[in-house]
């Protein structure tokens, strides 16, 4: 990752994670749904996983956190007003935060239920290997969504086809409130590629260099017509699956051991050893993402619920 790209990753994390922290506490006021499932200690993964790629690659992103859009550089306004369910988000409040969509932005959206995504992405692998664009489609899921069986069909399938297409698990160890240790077979989920005849690695997800590295060498492969690869990033989930998740599967010592690993000040302490950053700049960058983040809240204040009228708007092509 080279220096200009490096505290760029840092601000969009920060970002990330400044208003995640912010519509948590609309949240628990009651001003916005507790509809997020907050992605607080996987930026690093999201962010540094997408900055490896073009701009116009698609992208159908897992439902924990939102840093995946803040790396396309979708503004905070749509993001608050897609989770509020009003006009001026990117699906005009219709789909909520799991279906924020900006296809300018590479952003194809989630599914409706879990595991959807991963049929979706290799279909959308397929059209682009047809087409001959030379991009590149990430999908990103967690462990527990590793267990489903569009998983399984579509690794088969992009495999066989050789598609362009990256599979990206962000292992936290628990799908809801069940542990890996319970669910999963194996340890590392990067061990079924062997099953698939792809690549499969194994990377600190706090690391945006290992996950920027490993996600250039498998774009590298795809774009070559090599087919397929599996990456999966060992991260942390600081909060419970939802927000206000009373979390009585795991101990609060447990999670303050995790926080210890929070990539946040990780990367920050190596922008400052390299003179990518310091406290003046740091301020700086803290004070204009307040205050981005408060007029996106403003904003999506003013803004309308979405008018009933428009239900069967955007259903059928024309």
């Amino acid at each position: 990752m080279d220096d200009a790209t490096r505290p760029e990753v840092f601000r969009k994390m920060l970002l990330s994670r400044r208003l995640e922290e912010r519509i948590r506490q609309l949240s628990m006021a009651g001003e916005l749904p507790a509809t997020l499932h907050p992605g607080a200690g996987h930026e690093a993964c999201q962010i540094a996983a997408l900055a490896a790629l073009r701009s116009d690659d698609p992208m159908l992103y897992g439902h924990r956190g939102l840093a995946y859009w803040i790396a396309r550089g979708l503004p905070p306004e749509k993001i608050l007003c897609d989770i509020a369910f009003k006009e001026g988000g990117t699906n005009r409040g219709k789909g909520g935060v799991m279906h924020v969509v900006d296809p300018s932005r590479g952003i194809f959206g989630e599914s409706g239920t879990l595991g959807g995504n991963f049929v979706i992405g290799a279909g959308v692998a397929l059209a682009e290997k047809m087409r001959k664009t030379g991009r590149v489609v990430i999908v990103f899921f967690g462990d527990g969504t590793s267990n489903r069986g569009q998983f399984h069909e579509a690794a088969n399938f992009a495999a066989v086809q050789k598609l362009p297409l990256i599979f990206f698990c962000e292992n936290n160890g628990w799908a809801v409130s069940v542990s890996a240790k319970v669910s999963t077979a194996v340890e590392n989920i990067a061990d079924r590629a062997a099953g698939y005849a792809m690549p499969g690695t194994v990377v600190d997800g706090n690391d945006v260099d290992a996950v920027y590295a490993a996600v250039r060498e498998a774009a590298g492969r795809a774009r070559r017509g090599e087919g397929p690869s599996l990456i999966e990033a060992k991260v942390q989930r600081f909060h419970g699956h939802y927000i206000g998740d009373p979390e009585p599967y795991r101990t609060k010592e447990e999670v303050a051991k995790l926080r210890e690993k929070d990539p946040l000040p990780r990367l920050q302490q190596d922008l400052l050893r390299r003179g990518l950053l310091d406290d003046a700049r740091l301020a700086v960058m803290e004070k204009e993402i307040a205050s981005a983040i408060d007029r996106a809240v403003e904003f999506t204040k003013r803004q309308p619920l979405v008018a009933p009228s428009t239900a069967f708007e955007s259903v059928y092509a024309t």
